[in-house]
């Protein structure tokens, strides 16, 4: 999603001008504004967005809104509902890294423990006969994508390729594992080099399932309290039964292909494989900056690389543990976010308290995440001047 990460940079970067390129009338009603929004972004071009979700939740701008736009597939044959899960991709890899965190605060694991403590034999096999050192590769260099391992989903297209053939495969962890030794080459010594890698983080999957002794939904669901936050539409697809009472999911593409009924297996072990609403994804968010999730004050800094990390005299790295984390140069503003292949996105501000989620039906060419940005911004500097 290199596309959706540099609007987010200059979002940030913008985030004090209040620069959108499609100006709206702003009230201080966000329902709305967003609202509007929400409709204004859905295009009518072949790369246009069909259909929006978005919720934005901010308990100090007063702000609490879900809503959503356009249809939730690319044959605009049924309207977008805003309840309607969908496959959140990559942001699962915020929950894994939350999920580890909590281990650590169990005192069941230490981020610089090596990968190979909480991995099969067999998986420690085929690492070494892929060129890999499983005892050098430790937690913290999957959490921060610097173990150097090969991404086998995006590390180049032969992944999907091969996917395609078959949509109806069930991949299994060890074979996903495989496909990295067998198409890539170590980047770089563990801790050298930054390279995002799904690879290390199925890994992550297997040490959750290693250490609470149950499969990766029922760990993930019990560490990061699913239940208590109220989380009912957030489920592992195929994993776990699909919660009852939801609406129908909003369909998945890769440009106009609809990989909709794909095994999901393709992204599910630790890198992907979570379904949600945009609405359980800014809960999630909401909690987790705000001690509801984590049993100690110290554990959210240790992941945001704000407390046990040396860096040497210099800025800390864009990559925390999980997360992605952008400055804006004007306005010193942090973000932490994490986007999705499907079209997906979160984010937080933590200097407004204010958690965004945004899911795109087809994953088109929008500003909604600028325009979104800059009413929060609006709305915060309004506060201040009352």
């Amino acid at each position: 999603m290199k596309y959706r990460l540099l609007c987010i940079v200059l979002c940030v970067i913008c985030v004090s001008c209040n620069s959108t390129k499609k100006p709206v009338n702003y009230d201080a009603n966000p329902s709305v504004n967003f609202n509007r929004i929400l409709q204004e972004e859905i295009g009518v071009d072949a790369e246009s967005s069909v259909g929006l979700s978005l919720t934005v939740i901010s308990p100090d701008l007063d702000i609490d809104f879900t809503g959503a736009a356009g249809f939730d597939s690319l044959k605009k044959d049924n309207l977008l509902n805003a309840e309607q899960p969908f496959r959140i991709a990559s942001l699962t890899k915020v929950f894994v890294a939350a999920a580890i965190m909590r281990l650590k605060e169990n005192n069941q694991l230490s981020l610089k423990d090596p990968i190979s403590k909480y991995i099969s034999q067999q998986h420690i096999t085929i690492m070494k006969k892929g060129g890999y050192n499983p005892d050098q590769i430790t937690i913290r260099h999957c959490l921060t994508h610097s173990s150097g391992l090969y991404d086998y989903a995006e590390g180049g297209p032969e992944y999907i390729e091969t996917a395609s053939q078959d949509s109806s495969k069930r991949w299994t962890r060890t074979e996903q594992l495989q496909f990295a030794m067998d198409n890539g080459k170590p980047h770089a010594a563990p801790g050298v080099e930054e390279h995002y890698s799904d690879t290390g983080y199925i890994l992550l999957g297997e040490t959750i399932e290693t250490l609470t002794k149950t499969g990766l939904a029922e760990g993930l669901r019990s560490l990061l309290k699913f239940e208590e936050l109220g989380m009912s539409s957030t489920w592992l697809e195929s994993l776990e039964p699909r919660p009852e009472n939801l609406l129908p999911s909003v369909k998945r593409y890769m440009g106009t292909l609809d990989t909709t009924n794909w095994d999901n297996s393709i992204d599910l072990y630790g890198g992907g494989g979570l379904a949600s609403t945009t609405r359980d994804l800014s809960i999630f968010l909401q909690a987790l900056f705000n001690g509801k999730i984590f049993e100690k004050e110290d554990t959210l800094p240790i992941m945001l690389l704000q407390k046990e990390y040396d860096a040497n005299g210099k800025e800390l790295p864009n990559q925390r543990l999980g997360f992605g984390s952008i400055k804006g140069k004007d306005s010193g503003i942090e973000v932490f976010l994490h986007s999705g292949f499907w079209g997906t996105l979160f984010l937080h501000f933590p200097a407004y308290n204010c958690s965004i989620a945004i899911n795109d039906t087809n994953d088109g060419d929008n500003m909604i995440t600028q325009r979104v940005i800059d009413y929060v911004q609006w709305l915060a500097e309004r506060k201040q001047q009352k």
